[in-house]
């Protein structure tokens, strides 16, 4: 008797008919989750926190973003293999949300400010707020007044920081597009590699390029090579359930203590992402007839809970999360069918 051979992720990749969009759905509500703990000054309570200290859900959430990013982000451009063609669907995906987000921030700190309203937008603090968040150049997390009184005072928009350092990371795949090391899989590996050994004798290059903390950094980055990597060499990755069951205990296990063992936990997580994204035995297709209300969940919930603590001392983390979800989930399925959709729509007319 012969076992079956397990697919390769080549072979499981083609279409819509992936697990991708209900994955990111699942990793904004954790965020959103994570922060209802973090908003009420109740860290330590939050679920995965309990079980593992070293980890959150937040975190966790946003490294599956990454490890997703670095993978459907590379097949973009496998798709066009063409600078121009690469930005314009880049910002078309990226920009009219944040644009929105930015306002939508701006007014709700606006409303929890004791700083008048002309005064407020008329602020130095708030042009600035406006222009480096919209364009993603920085995430700067201040608004004159906003939130000053919450248990987590004064940051506006706290998911925010990861965007700018996921368009550096774009724009590290777009050289890497025109210099042809993306499409040229073992040139690309080499490069990775390359750029993981000068991280590690040279650290002071990587803060210049991608802004933050520079191990929080180092492991988003790390984790969205991998993910380019792993659609690089889709034709010889196979998809394996057994493998990634072992992979979950291999982190359920913890060997080495995290973040010690980040070497190990990162290609771990991104094969587990992989294997359940893209597994023909694990589709759930009934979730890909709904929209992609990730990024709107991710990029509009964090003032909604700002907002919701505001106004109701002393809530508990997981009445926010039901005041504020529905909220967010409005916002984001409004976001997608008038702006997101739409926009994307645009991108046909550069093919």
């Amino acid at each position: 008797m012969t076992l079956a051979r397990p697919p390769l992720l080549g072979e499981c990749t083609g279409g819509h008919d992936n697990n991708f969009q209900l994955l990111r759905f699942l990793a904004a509500s954790a965020v959103i989750l994570f922060h209802c703990y973090a908003l009420t000054d109740r860290w330590t309570s939050e679920p995965l926190w309990r079980l593992a200290p070293e980890m959150n859900l937040g975190a966790l959430g946003v490294k599956v973003f990454f490890v997703i990013s670095g993978f459907l982000v590379t097949q973009s451009w496998y798709a066009r293999r063409r600078l121009d063609q690469f930005v314009i669907a880049r910002v078309l995906r990226v920009y009219p949300a944040l644009i929105v987000a930015t306002v939508w921030t701006i007014a709700l700190a606006a409303m929890s400010s004791r700083v008048p309203t002309l005064g407020f937008l008329a602020h130095p603090q708030t042009g600035d707020f406006f222009w480096r968040t919209a364009l993603g150049l920085g995430a700067p997390d201040r608004l004159p007044g906003a939130f000053a009184r919450n248990p987590f005072p004064d940051a506006v928009n706290g998911s925010l920081w990861t965007l700018p350092i996921e368009l550096r990371l774009y724009l590290v795949l777009a050289i890497a597009g025109v210099l042809t090391l993306l499409t040229r899989r073992v040139l690309w590996l080499v490069a990775a590699l390359a750029a993981g050994v000068a991280t590690v004798l040279w650290p002071a290059w990587m803060p210049r390029l991608l802004p933050g903390d520079a191990m929080v950094v180092r492991e988003l980055a790390f984790l969205f090579l991998l993910g380019s990597l792993a659609y690089a060499w889709r034709d010889a990755l196979p998809l394996s359930l057994v493998a990634a069951a072992a992979a979950i205990g291999l982190v359920a296990w913890n060997p080495g203590g995290y973040p010690r063992g980040v070497l190990l936990f990162a290609p771990l997580l991104a094969y587990v992402v992989l294997v359940v994204a893209c597994h023909p035995r694990l589709r759930f297709r009934l979730f890909n007839r709904a929209g992609d209300y990730s990024y709107g969940l991710y990029v509009y919930a964090f003032p909604i809970q700002q907002t919701v603590v505001q106004r109701m001392a002393g809530v508990e983390p997981l009445t926010l999360f039901a005041y504020a979800f529905p909220v967010a989930l409005v916002m984001a399925m409004a976001s997608w069918y008038a702006i997101e959709r739409p926009a994307l729509g645009l991108k046909s007319h550069f093919d």
